[in-house]
């Protein structure tokens, strides 16, 4: 007997949630009072909102438009009590729900309410206050539902459009746009130690015959792989061709990883650079003076090491660039300007660059 019982009160407690589950429920409309979103079907987005949590069968536009033009009720004006609970029992519902979206002061409000049409009484509501950014309507309407339907939200998303001493990010300040520096790029270098001493050197004492500060010139691509807010994080590439004017031709690849803001430019980037120049194997004597390999039979226990030589063949070789600049903006141009420096053992490079482009 008692098991018969207990079985009666878990079908009973099944047929009751199923029930629930299955419960109609119909949204009569949103008063929207922000003249940014006029254009916004806010009722429909609540409708789908709700949908999402599956908890009821939400009525849609058409049969709620239609039964309630038979019966001569505006939706778009039904939003007090008596009003709903009327729209409610004509198109044979268990819940009504109704809101509001307000700008009031630098906030946004929305108002969600959630009215059972048999007993007419306010089952719940929810008010949720927002910072003032109409761009992310959907998400605020999202997560008031989220609340009305007792789901819980992300706090992270929730904080970053309720606090204003959240964060900047994407979510909460979508105003900036992606700056995009592509485009060609010019400047000098200017090499100091020992590598300057080598440059000056006639080509016959394996020097260049050059002055120590090479143009160069050559092209940035840039990728953003995030943007948040007023920053982007991106890589850089940047082919480049030095001493033109001194009649040398020495190539390199830098590959950069930065930081840039949006809004006035200013950027951090570091990375390798691979840089094709000739050198050959050499060792200092005891006089001090350099000398080739190939020009003695016998360099004794003397160390050989690669070094700087117009002599020499192509080899490839690697440093590290630091760098940093800003933006200048006339009209669409920008005017990106950047310093950089390049450390090595047997050598301090600097130097500066710029370019130009018409885009974001």
């Amino acid at each position: 007997m008692k098991t018969k019982i207990t079985l009666l009160g878990l079908l009973c407690t099944l047929g009751l949630a199923l029930n629930a589950q299955t419960q109609r429920l119909a949204v009569i409309g949103l008063d929207n009072k922000v003249p940014e979103l006029a254009n916004q079907n806010l009722t429909e987005l609540v409708r789908i909102q709700i949908s999402k949590h599956q908890s009821y069968e939400v009525v849609d536009r058409y049969e709620v438009q239609e039964v309630l033009s038979n019966e001569s009720i505006e939706a778009n004006n039904c939003f007090s009590k008596s009003c709903l609970l009327i729209a409610g029992e004509k198109l044979r519902v268990a819940k009504v729900a109704s809101g509001s979206v307000d700008k009031l002061g630098e906030s946004l409000y929305i108002r969600i309410r959630l009215l059972d049409v048999k007993s007419g009484s306010l089952e719940k509501e929810v008010v949720k206050e927002f910072l003032y950014i109409p761009e992310k309507i959907s998400v605020m309407i999202g997560l008031a539902i989220n609340e009305l339907m007792g789901a819980a939200n992300d706090k992270g998303l929730e904080n970053s459009l309720t606090s204003r001493d959240s964060y900047e990010s994407a979510v909460n300040n979508p105003h900036y746009n992606v700056l995009v520096l592509s485009g060609p790029r010019m400047g000098y270098t200017f090499i100091t130690g020992e590598a300057a001493g080598i440059m000056r050197k006639s080509r016959s004492a394996g020097g260049y015959d050059a002055y120590p500060a090479l143009f160069q010139f050559g092209y940035q691509f840039e990728k953003q792989y995030l943007n948040e807010g007023k920053f982007q994080a991106l890589f850089e590439f940047i082919p480049m061709v030095s001493g033109l004017d001194q009649g040398l031709f020495i190539p390199s690849f830098t590959f950069l990883n930065g930081l840039r803001n949006n809004s006035n430019g200013l950027e951090f980037a570091i990375g390798p650079s691979i840089n094709f120049i000739t050198q050959s194997r050499q060792f200092k004597d005891d006089a001090g003076n350099w000398n080739r390999v190939r020009d003695v039979d016998n360099t004794g226990n003397f160390d050989e090491v690669n070094r700087m030589d117009s002599r020499g063949e192509i080899a490839i070789k690697s440093y590290v660039v630091i760098a940093a600049g800003f933006s200048l903006k006339s009209g669409k141009m920008n005017i990106p300007i950047n310093a950089f420096v390049i450390p090595a053992k047997e050598t301090l490079r600097f130097g500066f660059s710029f370019g130009f482009n018409a885009r974001g």
